[in-house]
């Protein structure tokens, strides 16, 4: 017969018919025989022993297999979690780890659990992944219990983009209530730590921002200003005529002078509202010069507007290139020689390539700075 069948049979005959003898002189007796066979289910020795009402020996036999998958899950059915889960995490086989997870989750409260895993790094690591997509409320009592604030205010923002992303969430919903105040507590638990003040301001300007944007979209009856950026903000401001909200806009937000002032160039260039662009410029000497007055103006199609700036700008290579985009052969030629640039004069003459006169003028000009890279 085949000596497994044989030792396993008298190993079990063995136990039952034991009941005197102390666990540990049993435990002896059946290991001087069962070690003779390579390879026998110690832990099918070790349910039989339980299932006699020997758990204790049955603990000590199931110490002496060798497979995880058949220890394991016998440890767990003998009330031996902590056992379990050593022995799962010192395997490494995370599909062990999560059943003795489940398992452990189901019996214990959860302080208790909270602290069996956090001894445990690959237990705790992978309840976290699990509990990321699946059990929030329950990670987040894990993350205080183990004071780590941070990953609680994590959560909080991440809940509160989730519902951002509900198309109930728009045209001044009352769910950007609840959103905005998931983001204030963040913020109040990023303040709490010393190593977070980035996210604690962040999360502070993020829920700030949100409040004005709901406000926005309230008062015009428009959804298009919640979860868009400052710069988006003041620009959708200034395009839709609320010139006194884009201004609180800038002013709540600390914009600097130079990001307000290209903002609003192009946005109103994007209106076609020439009036109110000139008058702009006028106000004060523009903090980022009057090229961007002038892209803009040659990017609405308008070099009757770009006219109007580009005398204005201080660089004369500038000002030659300026007038080259709008078609202006002259004007260009005159701004080329100020700057006494042959290279520039060149590529001034390319670009006009196609129109005989203009090149002409610059064939003329060249000769006369005598400048011999232009031809």
């Amino acid at each position: 017969m085949n000596q497994e069948v044989v030792i396993m049979h008298w190993a079990c005959a063995k136990i039952t018919a034991s009941l005197a003898i102390p666990d540990a002189t049993l435990l002896d007796i059946l290991l001087d025989k069962l070690k003779l066979c390579k390879g026998i289910s110690y832990a099918a020795v070790a349910a039989h022993a339980d299932k006699n009402g020997r758990r204790k020996l049955a603990a000590l036999l199931v110490e002496h297999e060798p497979r995880s998958s058949k220890q394991v899950p016998l440890l767990l059915s003998i009330g031996e979690e902590d056992i379990a889960l050593i022995k799962a995490t010192e395997c490494g086989d995370t599909d062990l780890v999560y059943l003795v997870l489940f398992h452990i989750w189901q019996k214990r409260q959860p302080l208790e659990f909270f602290g069996t895993i956090q001894a445990r790094a690959l237990a705790r690591e992978l309840f976290v992944t699990y509990a990321r997509c699946y059990k929030h409320e329950f990670l987040k009592d894990f993350f205080l219990s183990t004071g780590q604030l941070q990953d609680v205010a994590f959560l909080l923002w991440k809940e509160s983009w989730a519902l951002g992303k509900n198309p109930m969430a728009s045209k001044g919903s009352p769910l950007h209530g609840p959103r905005i105040k998931l983001i204030e507590k963040a913020q109040n638990l990023f303040a709490e730590t010393k190593e977070h003040t980035f996210e604690s301001k962040a999360a502070e300007e993020h829920a700030k921002l949100l409040r004005i944007q709901h406000e926005l979209e309230v008062t015009t009856k428009q959804a298009i200003f919640v979860d868009s950026s400052i710069s988006d903000t003041i620009r959708t401001c200034i395009v839709l005529g609320n010139h006194r909200a884009a201004t609180k806009v800038k002013t709540e937000f600390k914009v600097s002078e130079k990001r307000w002032y290209w903002l609003k160039v192009f946005a109103l260039a994007t209106i076609k509202d020439w009036v109110a662009l000139e008058k702009f410029s006028k106000e004060k000497k523009p903090p980022i010069g009057y090229r961007p007055f002038v892209e803009a103006c040659i990017e609405a199609n308008e070099k009757g507007e770009a006219i109007k700036y580009i005398p204005k700008l201080a660089d004369p290579r500038e000002r030659a290139e300026s007038y080259a985009r709008i078609g202006m052969a002259k004007e260009a030629a005159d701004a080329a020689s100020q700057a006494k640039d042959g290279e520039l004069l060149g590529r001034l003459k390319l670009t006009f390539s196609q129109n005989a006169a203009a090149s002409s003028i610059f064939d003329t000009l060249r000769d006369r700075l005598s400048f011999p890279g232009a031809s």
